[in-house]
């Protein structure tokens, strides 16, 4: 069972977004706000994923509160039993009547890919799997090695996406993980292939950041490169490389990538989901830990500073809008892609129901 897209909708509803991490769901109902939809997740016997409407259409419960059956989730109300494609199949207190016609939940169409839960908000007939941005699957690669994490920011989701799209902020939030000489005084270049932005930075001859010496034990001067590419609405590959000073006119090798997805809960709060990956050192562990130890402090801090950003807009009273700067570029660029997506699905769905 499917709704259709609101012409009024905040968010794109025709695109993937990701809805948890893999190790995330079992067998037992799990709960997530999605796009301001309430979403329960679970796992049929077969380990494939469900994703449903966490709303039992009874009387309103979130079925998130009830249980896993075999294959289908009960009601923790009333007991009425929903399969993974929506359908009811019991109602307890009336199975001597036949099950109205109609009477289920929305389903939405999911894909697990890379360690992660993707799921489709739109309509279920334009899912197409392509739209997942093809270097997710970096994480599970042979040859790379990934660690996984999940911030919870109580900030719109775009504001994210112009954090990791101007790295200019390093040297200033990320102090003692991070930063590093040199940002401030290397332009960033900006590209728009399409839908695509990509954002990047070389940085020549420079001291190594705390990062740099902790994962590759630089301790003189390095050439270090920032990239980041946008796919709509809400994925942004990082690559970061370094290498000694003068090894190479051009990146090799990157010492890792982060993979990062800024899934909304709400017009104002957002499911941030973020994996780094290397191509070195894969037996590690002492690494990986280290690895996911500064990426987590160092979005920590990126957090604080949105959420306290996202007060301030909220209690702006004067209309002010945002200023841009030129580290700004990509970010600007990434929301003109996002807007002009959601005019073209507002318009197909006004068309569509014109008809």
């Amino acid at each position: 069972m499917a709704n259709s897209a609101s012409a009024n909708s905040p968010f794109l509803r025709n695109q993937w977004y990701t809805a948890a991490t893999s190790e995330e769901i079992g067998d037992k109902p799990f709960a997530r706000m999605i796009c301001n939809e309430p979403v329960l997740l679970f796992r049929r016997t077969d380990g494939s994923v469900v994703a449903l409407e966490d709303r039992c259409p009874h009387r309103m419960a979130p079925l998130s509160l009830g249980e896993v059956v075999g294959d289908e989730i009960q009601c923790g109300y009333h007991g009425a039993k929903f399969r993974g494609d929506g359908a009811c199949t019991l109602i307890p207190s009336q199975k001597d009547l036949p099950i109205p016609r109609g009477f289920g939940v929305r389903s939405y169409p999911v894909i697990e890919q890379a360690a992660l839960i993707f799921i489709w908000m739109g309509d279920v007939a334009k899912a197409d799997p392509a739209l997942i941005p093809e270097w997710v699957g970096r994480n599970t690669a042979d040859g790379w090695k990934a660690v996984y994490g999940y911030h919870h920011v109580k900030g719109h989701y775009q504001l994210v996406i112009d954090n990791l799209l101007d790295l200019s902020h390093i040297t200033y939030t990320h102090k003692t993980t991070l930063a590093g000489p040199g940002i401030d005084e290397t332009p960033m270049a900006v590209e728009q292939e399409g839908d695509v932005v990509r954002t990047s930075r070389v940085i020549r001859n420079v001291d190594p950041a705390p990062i740099h010496r902790a994962i590759k034990g630089f301790t003189t001067k390095i050439d270090r490169w920032q990239l980041s590419e946008f796919r709509a609405p809400i994925y942004i590959l990082v690559t970061l490389g370094a290498e000694l000073a003068g090894t190479h006119e051009n990146l090799q090798q990157p010492t890792h990538l982060v993979i990062n997805s800024a899934t909304p809960e709400t017009d104002n709060t957002t499911h941030y989901f973020w994996s780094v990956t290397r191509p070195f050192a894969l037996d590690n562990e002492e690494l990986s830990k280290r690895f996911k130890e500064i990426t987590t402090l160092a979005f920590d801090e990126d957090a604080a500073v949105i959420e306290a950003q996202q007060q301030r807009i909220e209690t702006e009273r004067t209309g002010a809008a945002l200023v841009n700067f030129r580290g700004d570029r990509g970010g600007v660029a990434a929301r003109r892609v996002v807007s002009k997506k959601l005019q073209d699905e507002a318009a197909a769905v006004n068309a569509v129901a014109a008809e």
